[in-house]
């Protein structure tokens, strides 16, 4: 089903003073991108983490915050110092270069330099139950906006094919117009000279060879079903729909392309409108 890349979850594990806690964001992002913050932890939990929540979260930039309810009198407060430098170098050499001040503030918070350290050891399987519950939590959450989502792209979906068999109801009269204003223009260039009916229906079908959208309507349609096929599917769709959103938009500026009434040009219009709508919207899908 459709989900969105937002969400927020908690997760805890522990019992009474020991107790982990995980609290996870996940908003838009191309790739998955996790940052970890909080209590210390060793690299072997660390790559656990992010592998529980490389299989459960998939895309999204994720937040991931750790913190230990110890017992209050174990915890200690320890500066990076070997960070700090690093930081503050990389600044001299900006305004030295460039000629502009950064603000160390500007760049990082509290939470970079600085890393409470307990002294009691934090249990490995509490750690990934505490991330793997709020990924869970995220989950859900995902999938209660992805719901939301789902609706609105149908509408707006069953928008585009209504507009769409309005300007195909519309194409043939619209283009008899058209004939009927090539004929008259003829005869009056012409000024009463007999015309080679045969040479100008010739005109005409060319004209009118130039002028049809069928190809594109029929590819229209065949996009607009399959992105109401990947609405219903399980695995992640945000990319694929994407891709459809693009090819939908190249065939609605070739019918655009070949308009040739106020009525076309403006049917268009409103289906540029309703696929650009999609667009934005599909930027928040997973």
């Amino acid at each position: 089903m459709i989900q969105s890349m937002t969400g927020f979850g908690r997760g805890t594990a522990g019992k009474g003073s020991s107790k982990v806690i995980a609290l996870i964001k996940a908003v838009n992002g191309r790739f998955l991108d996790i940052k970890i913050r909080g209590i210390d932890i060793n690299p072997a939990d660390e790559k656990n983490i992010r592998d529980i929540i490389s299989e459960k979260l998939t895309r999204g930039t994720i937040h991931v915050n750790l913190e230990f309810e110890g017992s209050g009198k174990t915890q200690s407060l320890s500066f990076n110092k070997d960070r700090f430098e690093a930081i503050e170098k990389i600044l001299l050499k900006v305004q030295k270069e460039y000629g502009r001040h950064l603000d160390l503030g500007d760049i990082v918070n509290a939470n970079d330099l600085f890393t409470y350290s307990d002294t009691e050891s934090i249990n490995s399987n509490q750690l990934g139950k505490a991330v793997d519950k709020a990924c869970n939590e995220v989950i859900q959450m995902r999938k209660t906006e992805g719901g939301k989502l789902k609706s609105d792209f149908e509408s707006r979906l069953s928008n585009l094919e209504g507009i769409l068999g309005q300007l195909e109801k519309e194409l043939p009269e619209e283009f008899n117009k058209r004939e009927k204003r090539f004929r008259a223009r003829i005869s009056e260039l012409l000024n009463g000279t007999t015309v080679d009916e045969s040479r100008l229906a010739q005109e005409i079908a060319m004209i009118a060879e130039k002028a049809d959208v069928t190809e594109e309507t029929v590819r229209l349609k065949s996009h607009f079903q399959q992105f109401n096929s990947l609405l219903t599917i399980d695995a992640p769709a945000g990319r694929r729909l994407n891709f459809l959103l693009q090819e939908m938009g190249r065939e609605i500026n070739t019918i655009g392309s070949k308009s040739y009434s106020e009525k076309v040009v403006s049917h268009v219009i409103t289906l540029k409108d309703e696929a650009e709508k999609l667009r934005e919207q599909i930027q928040n899908i997973l």
